[in-house]
């Protein structure tokens, strides 16, 4: 029987949320969305009711719950996004496809953008410390390299801890 041409099946385009392969250790939670527009591979982080909400990563102190992940069952699949009180998928151990918003190499340090700044949205991953935008997340690490505005494998390994970039 002849073997298959290794990447026949995998050479698919993968999208920030999706899980890019699979790990024994995967841990997916579900939450309740707090508001309108949390965007597939995106950070979020504890809502109001902590144990049941989480909104888009927003403040250099907020508690981080882990990456929106793909579904078919958000509201508004067309802009790859949830909506409020939809069903929140968040992978919050594992590999994770994320959007980075600059060029990102293997061994960059991890940080979210908690501030929208231009086109530069929060939630949102990247490498660069700039003061009173971006955190410092550990317990993360970048598995692939990536151009600025594309999907990154991101390992998540709890504990996570945030330090703000001041």
């Amino acid at each position: 029987m002849a073997i298959p041409k290794e990447d026949l099946y995998v050479s698919r385009v993968t999208v920030p949320g999706t899980i890019p392969e699979h790990n024994p250790i995967e841990n997916i939670r579900s939450f309740a969305a707090e508001e309108d527009d949390i965007l597939f591979g995106r950070a979020v982080m504890s809502g109001t009711l902590a144990e049941t909400q989480v909104k888009t990563f927003g403040s250099a102190s907020g508690k981080f719950k882990g990456v929106a992940a793909y579904s078919t069952e958000a509201d508004d699949l067309d802009g790859s996004s949830y909506n409020d009180h939809d069903a929140v998928a968040v992978i919050d151990q594992g590999l994770v496809m994320v959007f980075a918003e600059e060029v990102i190499a293997l061994g960059d340090s991890v940080r979210i953008r908690h501030t929208t700044s231009g086109t530069k949205i929060k939630g949102s991953f990247c490498k660069t410390a700039v003061p009173g935008e971006t955190a410092l997340l550990s317990g993360a690490e970048y598995r692939t390299a990536g151009a600025s505005g594309t999907a990154v494998k991101l390992y998540l390994d709890p504990p996570f801890t945030i330090t703000a970039d001041v």
